[in-house]
Order: structure tokens, then C-alpha cells, then sequence
């Protein structure tokens, strides 16, 4: 047992510091894409072209990246990297509307909360990854339980409604019902890509907040760890989210 205990005092803290500190990502990951204005047309047809998710469309007289579909897989960047360009941020969560408007109002529904936030989880029709996401935020290095952050198997006990997956057609009233059980005032997030727009997939439901209203997107192919702490603290109107949409 001394031993481990000395070895713990060795090592020192390991958890995150963020929100409350800095964080950074390995230079390889994949966060955030932005189309250069510079490329050639040529280029930029090659990039979005390549795009599975068909999240880069013309904007204006330039192409933009539909952050809320894309689904950070690199082929925009690897077909024509003169025109695409991925960055390792990861502080991806959105809001629909005015920004400063949206951060005031999830503030004061968050004073509500007190000092302890529970999570209540819904799987609208995900495929798992944004689930080990999700739960890896909990284990000792993200440990969010510090932030005051916790699950509950009740949404009677829940202050923000975390969705995932595309909603399914048997999902769409046990996805109303947790959100009618839920006090006021409550949050909900959508978690992922899929469950922020529907990605690819056209058939059956559609995203979160088709159903219930979203406050805040989150998304990502999965979403990392750090992008969900991110998203929760934007939820609770702690640091600022970006706009919705192509940007």
C-alpha cells in the first residue's frame, strides 16, 4: 500500500485542470475545419467533394464548413490540404441564436441548479461512440465530478437532458416523456453530430431538435472528452459557445 501512495505523491495531479485551466490536444487531432479563402476553385470543389458528411456548401462566394455535420474524417484536408485545413480545437460547442443573449439565459436557469448539475442520458439511436465519450468524462484523468457535474438514472432528479444518436422512430416519445419529466428549468444538449443534424442519415427521425428544443450542440464523430466538458460548461452559461450553423 505505501508503495502506491508514494507513487502517487510522485507522480503529482494528473486530472485535467480545464475548465479552470488550460488543455491541448495532440497536434494530429482533428477538431475544428476551415476552408482557405486563397484556394484555387478547383481545390475547393476537390475538398467538398470529398466530404462524406456533405457538411461544406457554398456560402456567399466562398465555401463554408456546416460544423454541426461534419464529421472531422480528414477527407476535405487530405484530398486538397491547400484548401482545407483541420485545427487541434477542440471548444466546438454551438448556439442557435445571439450569443451573449443565450449565455445570459443558460446562466440564470444554471443558478437554479446550485452547485450540483445531474445528467440524464438519452441513446436517441447512437452508435456507441459518443456514449464511451461521455462516460470517459467521469474516470480519474477528466473527473467532472469535481466540477459538481453528475448522472441520474431519474430525469425527476435531472437538470440537463444529454442526447445522443440520430432520434429513431421507436425514440421519439420515450426522448418527449424524459424531457416532460424533467423540472424546470432544465437544459438540453444534443451530443454528437449525428444527434446535432442528422448527418447522413435521412431516413426515419432527425436530429435532437426536431423533438424537444436544444439549447446547446455539441458536436463531433464522436466528440472528445475535453469537447463535452466544453459544451456542459457553455450549457451552464459559464464560458462562451460559437454560432450555430456554417462558419
Amino acid at each position: 500500500m505505501s508503495n502506491w501512495i508514494l507513487r502517487g505523491l510522485r507522480q503529482g495531479i494528473l486530472t485535467t485542470p480545464y475548465p479552470f485551466g488550460p488543455a491541448q490536444m495532440e497536434e494530429r487531432y482533428r477538431g475544428r475545419v476551415a476552408a482557405n479563402p486563397d484556394a484555387s476553385p478547383d481545390a475547393l470543389e476537390r475538398g467538398s467533394s470529398a466530404c462524406l458528411s456533405a457538411a461544406i456548401r457554398e456560402h456567399g462566394s466562398a465555401r463554408a464548413v456546416d460544423t454541426e455535420r461534419c464529421f472531422q474524417c480528414g477527407e476535405c484536408a487530405r484530398v486538397a490540404p491547400e484548401a482545407f485545413v483541420f485545427s487541434s480545437d477542440f471548444e466546438l460547442a454551438l448556439v442557435e441564436d445571439d450569443i451573449e443573449e443565450a449565455r445570459e439565459r443558460l446562466a440564470l436557469r444554471a443558478a437554479a441548479f446550485g452547485r450540483s448539475i445531474h445528467l440524464r442520458h438519452v441513446d436517441c439511436g447512437s452508435d456507441g461512440s459518443c456514449e464511451q465519450e461521455l462516460q470517459a468524462i467521469f474516470n480519474p484523468f477528466y473527473d467532472v465530478n469535481r466540477l459538481g457535474i453528475f448522472m441520474t438514472a431519474t430525469p425527476r432528479h435531472a437538470d440537463i437532458l444529454v442526447a445522443t444518436g440520430i432520434v429513431t422512430p421507436a425514440m421519439v416519445e420515450p426522448l418527449r416523456r424524459v424531457y416532460g419529466a424533467m423540472p424546470e428549468p432544465k437544459i438540453v444538449v444534443a451530443l454528437g453530430s449525428a444527434a446535432c443534424s442528422g448527418t447522413i442519415y435521412g431516413a426515419g427521425g432527425g436530429p435532437v431538435e426536431r423533438f424537444v428544443p436544444v439549447d446547446v450542440k455539441i458536436p463531433g464523430t464522436p466528440p472528445a472528452p475535453l469537447t463535452i466538458i466544453h459544451g456542459l460548461w457553455v450549457a451552464l452559461g459559464r464560458i462562451r459557445g460559437g454560432l450555430g450553423g456554417v462558419a
